[in-house]
């Protein structure tokens, strides 16, 4: 027979709720080049790979940012794949961190997992985990396209993560 034994949550140990909104700045490329932040590893032999073909993995690992400039102080990365999950493209799967490295944060983590209309607008996950001072942390994370700049694929984006955590 198992057992469970809830405890009482201590004074010190009290759930918070942190609200974290900043930017990331990814440089897309079909293949590796210096600049990328995002590109294709693997997709099926013989198909063009890309971020709408059913089968191709992306890895990124994008500077996330207290302002909407590059310049702007930085807060961390955020790294991880994605893969089309739908056939038609359209749906992608994600699994990634927030990785801090900002003063207030560094070293602590969130981990981020969900499955999103790449196209729709804002998309929004689910926070599953983390490290360091967002430890047992639980919540959700938004993904907002604020400008894509055609020629050299650079997407700018707004994320807006809130979640519990003691």
């Amino acid at each position: 027979m198992a057992m469970f034994s809830i405890p009482q949550a201590k004074a010190n140990s009290e759930v918070k709720e942190t609200k974290i909104s900043a930017y990331f700045h990814d440089y897309f490329s079909v293949q590796y080049t210096p600049n990328a932040t995002d590109f294709i590893v693997v997709g099926f032999p013989g198909m063009n790979w890309n971020y709408t073909k059913f089968g191709s993995l992306g890895v990124f690992d994008d500077p996330v940012t207290e302002g909407p400039e590059p310049t702007s102080a930085t807060v961390g990365r955020l790294q991880g794949i994605y893969f089309p999950s739908s056939l038609d493209g359209v749906y992608v799967g994600n699994l990634f961190s927030l990785v801090f490295t900002n003063k207030a944060y560094n070293g602590s983590t969130i981990q981020i997992q969900g499955t999103v209309d790449q196209f729709g607008g804002v998309m929004e996950f689910s926070v599953t985990s983390g490290t360091g001072k967002f430890r047992y942390t639980n919540g959700y994370f938004t993904m907002e396209p604020i400008s894509f700049y055609q020629p050299t694929f650079y997407s700018l984006l707004r994320i807006n993560v809130t979640v519990k955590h003691y």
